[in-house]
């Protein structure tokens, strides 16, 4: 059966009317506006809470505290040497690979390491990482061990960096 609309085309059917098509998009406008507000709104907070004093002063300590790891790590571990990470506490190998991952050569297996890194928390006095020191053991060709302490860098302070805002 073949149809054909009138000429004033008054046949609608399967269409939404022209207000009601208006009134969609009017809601649909406004709930996209509201939201983008709220979002900008949601943003600025977030850069004013991390462009705050403290927390800039925190986040340099926390450079500062990862540096100091890393330097007091380069004095310990000679170019092309295997390391493994101490597992005695969990915190301490993160904090290890927080300050050395991106250069250290890991042994696998871990028994083959020419040096073990450890760290020693609770240190007083000048060359510690905020209280925290570097340590290498390593074996001498007689089998001996030797216990080294990093050098090179220190961050006045006790205990490990503020962590840093959510």
């Amino acid at each position: 059966m073949l149809r054909v609309a009138p000429p004033d085309g008054s046949d609608r059917r399967g269409r939404l009317p022209g207000l009601a098509v208006t009134v969609v998009a009017a809601v649909v406008a406004a709930v996209v506006g509201v939201a983008l507000v709220g979002q900008a709104s949601r943003g600025s907070a977030v850069v004013d809470r991390q462009s705050a004093t403290s927390t800039v002063r925190n986040a340099s300590l926390d450079n500062a505290f990862y540096r100091c790891i890393d330097i007091q790590a380069h004095s310990l571990v000679r170019p092309g040497q295997r390391v493994t990470l101490s597992t005695s506490n969990l915190a301490d190998v993160i904090t290890l690979i927080k300050g050395t991952g991106s250069w250290v050569t890991v042994a696998d297996p871990a028994r083959s390491a020419d040096v073990v890194l450890t760290l020693r928390n609770g240190q007083t006095g000048p060359g510690t990482c905020s209280g925290t020191v570097v340590v290498a053991t390593s074996k001498t060709p007689d089998g001996r061990s030797v216990v080294r302490i990093g050098t090179g860098a220190e961050v006045p302070g006790q205990g490990p960096p503020p962590a840093p805002p959510l």
